[in-house]
């Protein structure tokens, strides 16, 4: 029995799973066909699979790629600043100005004084210094590139230091983990206090002449309850 018999007709296939979701009737058709191909390699390699089973897997996968689309959500979760659910919305002015920007020609890296090429975050560095009052400034689009960006301002041999609870060494998106971002950073993870209880007197303990920075993260999307306990900021 010829078992790639089983395999359906990509045009019949993507024809039926079309109106299912809200994509181009082309990426449909090639995402339809690149699953035919994974299941006609399966096949050859001796599994088995009957059309039914094939049909419903390229479906249930169609409508899973369909959903990963960004898309506009409504944010019920009571969280404003919600980070899966593309943090802070941006105002009808910033909006504005973006569309006006992404949609035309613009001086990204072009100096307009000199009419030679410039640097691409002048502007952003320059503005940010003002508003925070900071002798100079910069952005990433992640935290993860925040935190290594100020380890390798602020870490230096023989002052490698990082002083960290234990409450905080959380995984955040992406897969980052701050113990390994410490470490490619350079620095060496100093951790205090408990999971569920660090006090003042653990930093203070922990500080020696070798340390760089007390590093304090926040728990974003989860937290702990019960017998908790971390110092606050007014606390002396």
């Amino acid at each position: 029995m010829n078992k790639l018999a089983a395999l359906p007709s990509v045009e019949k296939l993507a024809s039926s799973l079309a109106p299912e979701v809200s994509l181009p009737r082309p990426l449909v058709n090639l995402f339809v066909r690149r699953e035919i191909d994974r299941f006609r390699q399966l096949l050859l390699a001796d599994e088995n699979h009957t059309r039914e089973e094939i049909e419903n897997e390229t479906q249930q996968g169609l409508i899973k790629f369909a959903n990963s689309r960004l898309q506009s959500v409504i944010n019920a979760t009571g969280v404003l600043i919600h980070t899966n659910l593309g943090r802070s919305p941006l105002g009808p002015r910033a909006a504005t100005a973006l569309e006006k920007i992404a949609t035309g020609y613009s001086n990204l890296e072009f100096d307009l004084s000199s009419g030679t090429r410039g640097k691409r975050a002048d502007y952003l560095e320059t503005a940010l210094a003002c508003l925070l009052e900071t002798e100079a400034a910069t952005a990433v689009n992640n935290c993860a590139a925040a935190l290594v960006l100020t380890l390798r301002t602020l870490v230096r041999e023989g002052k490698n230091e990082v002083i960290v609870s234990r409450s905080e060494l959380v995984e955040i998106g992406g897969g980052f983990r701050i113990p390994e971002i410490l470490e490619t950073s350079g620095a060496k993870l100093v951790e205090v206090g408990a999971t569920n209880k660090t006090h003042l007197f653990d930093y203070e303990k922990a500080i020696s002449p070798q340390t760089a920075l007390i590093l304090k993260v926040h728990r974003s999307n989860f937290y702990i309850d019960g017998f908790i306990g971390e110092p606050e900021i007014p606390e002396p």
